[in-house]
């Protein structure tokens, strides 16, 4: 080995076991390539340089990198989250159209079957006869009684007979 070549030693303490490396000035001067200072205030040259070594950039401290990086995944991470509310919104986009044509075809169906019944009115001339009778006999009408009675059972008929014929339909 060269006489050039000098031997250099880096010590790392454990302090009171918080696991806190500390690095001499010297040590952190060689890491960044300056020039090592002496105990007497010399520069001396730590490597050999040449003329068309690049100077090292001015250190950027740790707090301002660490706020870079924190921005950079914050901002990645608003991305990502932005993007995945954007794929939500169209999945549900998408989900009520087909939500909103299955009510619809549903509706269709149930009006098919249902709305389009119609139904004659039944026991016509009974109704005549109970209007007639309330109007007569405003101030008393339980004297209506027994023809309310035959108005009701005329309905009841006609609701058994409407609804065994629809039974027969359907079977």
């Amino acid at each position: 080995m060269g006489s050039g070549e000098s031997k250099r030693r880096v010590i790392v303490e454990d302090a009171d076991g918080e696991e806190i490396v500390t690095v001499t000035e010297a040590v952190v001067r060689r890491m960044k390539g300056l020039p090592d200072i002496d105990k007497t205030g010399t520069k001396q040259a730590s490597h050999p340089s040449t003329a068309s070594a690049p100077t090292p950039s001015p250190p950027v401290s740790r707090s301002a990198e660490l706020d870079r990086a924190t921005s950079v995944l914050k901002r990645e991470a608003e991305d990502f989250y932005l993007q995945k509310i954007r794929d939500l919104q169209d999945r549900n986009i998408r989900l009520q159209k087909q939500t909103n044509e299955q009510f619809a075809i549903a509706v269709q169906e149930v009006e098919k079957k249902f709305v389009n019944v119609t139904a004659s009115p039944v026991c016509q001339d009974l109704q005549a006869k109970v209007l007639e009778c309330y109007q007569a006999n405003g101030s008393e009408p339980l004297n209506c009684s027994a023809i309310v009675n035959a108005f009701a059972t005329c309905v009841d008929r006609a609701r058994v007979a409407a609804s065994s014929s629809r039974m027969q339909a359907v079977s």
